[in-house]
Formats: structure tokens, sequence, C-alpha cells
């Protein structure tokens, strides 16, 4: 059975629904280097959805590039990368001087298997995969807040 409404009383109407989130202003420039394009592309929405400018490299050459036209304020980085491996271009951006660069490994083999010290990534962090998008998110929020 239908409401009534009372005489000169108009139908209240709920908001409409969007999907969209609205987009927190960060500017902070993140790139994402990982070979693995569902995983990149995962990584990239979930950190532009929070307000981030985010470049993807797809492998370890192409992030060495990346970061020399454009310094990123936080790089999310894959130790798996074709051309050169992810603990390479760690290495690579601290002899070059990058010393306060955070860096968040994102990899699917544990820390011990790797062939990067904990001095060589700091600062920086190590995920394991799989991890939530929200996850990393949490995470560069804390490092990039650091950096403020």
């Amino acid at each position: 059975m239908p409401a009534t409404l009372l005489p000169g009383i108009e139908p209240v109407r709920a908001p409409e629904r969007t999907e969209q989130r609205p987009v927190v202003e960060r500017s902070t420039r993140i790139l994402i280097v990982e070979d693995e394009p569902l995983t990149a592309e995962v990584f990239a929405r979930a950190l532009s959805r929070d307000g981030h400018l985010v470049e993807v490299a797809t492998d370890g050459l192409q992030a060495l590039r990346r970061l020399h036209d454009r310094k990123p304020s936080l790089v999310v980085l894959d130790m798996s990368l074709p051309n050169i491996s992810g603990a390479e271009v760690v290495r690579r951006l601290r002899s070059e001087g990058h010393h306060n660069l955070p860096i968040v490994v994102v990899s699917g083999s544990a820390r011990r298997d790797a062939e990067l010290t904990a001095a060589e990534l700091w600062p920086g962090t190590w995920l394991e995969k799989p991890i939530k998008p929200r996850e990393l998110v949490a995470i560069v929020r804390d490092f990039t807040r650091q950096a403020d």
C-alpha cells in the first residue's frame, strides 16, 4: 500500500548514489615499477583515487629513465623485472644519490630471499604479494606524510 502524503508536502527523494569517490589532492608523484599489467593497473588505480600522480614503468631500465626525467615522491617496486632486477634498480638509485627516496617493494618472494639489505632499502619497506590495494595506499600515505 503506497504511503499517503499530506496536501502541500512533496515527496523526498533519496540522493543519487555515485560510484565515484572524491579525489584527495595530495600531489605526490608515485612511480610504480611492475611488469604484470593487471597488478600495475590495480595499484595505479588505487593510488590515483587517493589523489596521487601515478606513472608506471614495466621494467628496470624504463624505471631508471623515468626516475631521471621526473623524480617521484615514492617508488613502488617489484623485484622480479625484465632487463634489470628490482634490487639493481635500488642499488643504482642509491648510488646516484637518491638516498631519501622511499621505496616500497611489493614482491612475490620473501625478503630473506632477496639480494637487498635493509640499509639499501631504507627509507622503505618490503611487502609480500598478495597485498590488497587499500593496504598499499595506507603504506604510501604513511611514507608521503613523513616526507611533508
